[in-house]
């Protein structure tokens, strides 16, 4: 219980002002796997260590406020991802585990820069604009906005639960199945009246929504950041 509320809490906290992007999504997505496509593939240190001193710079250049949520968020996955990682060093392959490590913080620290420089909505129309199945784009969205009414439901019923076991004694499993099961009759009657709004304004399971792929003037800074790290791909690789 304690751990579902510190997490909810967690959740409600509030965020920085989203910052104002005047990239096309779509570009910003794709630069992003550029990026993360050619860490995956070389074997250079050099061209190693040219991402990261320029991926820093970029890092820099965000307002102060957007800093330490990146960083947390990097800093919160490095650990899990060392603790994996670790294991490697005992097997005597110290030298790819360090480059190993290197690499997966400079992944993290471009997927961070991404999060912190995209919405959601934006991110949703990133996949539209790259023609990915229009299902699996609905759904991910209706899962986006319906999580956070399930986040406010859940938070009310363990503040209900609290105020009514105040003085009383309850065992603990009894209250987990009771808000699991509370959550999935939620749930369920939510999303069949979800379906049925749907069908009611003429859903008919195609969705014919289409977000085209536009390149603008600042997007075109991306695009020489993708170029740049092509052309260091082709000639700093082994």
């Amino acid at each position: 219980m304690r751990f579902s509320d510190r997490l909810l809490r967690r959740f409600n906290q509030t965020k920085p002002q989203p910052l104002i992007a005047y990239q096309t999504p779509g570009i910003q997505l794709i630069s992003l796997l550029v990026t993360l496509i050619i860490l995956v593939l070389t074997h250079s240190l050099l061209l190693i260590w040219l991402i990261g001193l320029l991926t820093l710079i970029r890092i820099c250049r965000l307002p102060s406020q957007h800093l330490w949520p990146l960083f947390k968020r990097v800093g919160d996955i490095s650990i899990i991802a060392i603790l994996l990682i670790l294991p490697n060093f005992w097997l005597g392959q110290v030298a790819t585990t360090l480059l190993f490590i290197v690499r997966t913080e400079i992944m993290l620290l471009n997927i961070a820069f991404f999060l912190e420089t995209i919405t959601w909505p934006a991110f949703i129309v990133a996949l539209r604009q790259l023609r990915l199945p229009s299902l699996l784009i609905l759904t991910l969205e209706i899962s986006l906005k319906y999580s956070h009414l399930l986040a406010q439901f859940l938070q009310e019923s363990l503040w209900a639960i609290r105020l009514r076991s105040t003085g009383k004694s309850h065992q603990r499993q009894n209250l987990v199945g009771s808000l699991i099961g509370r959550l999935y009759l939620s749930s369920r009657n939510y999303i069949a009246a979800l379906y049925d709004a749907m069908i009611l304004r003429g859903y008919t399971g195609q969705v014919t929504r289409r977000t085209p792929l536009t390149v603008n003037r600042y997007d075109w800074r991306l695009i020489s950041w993708d170029l740049g790290l092509f052309c260091l791909f082709c000639f700093i690789r082994r």
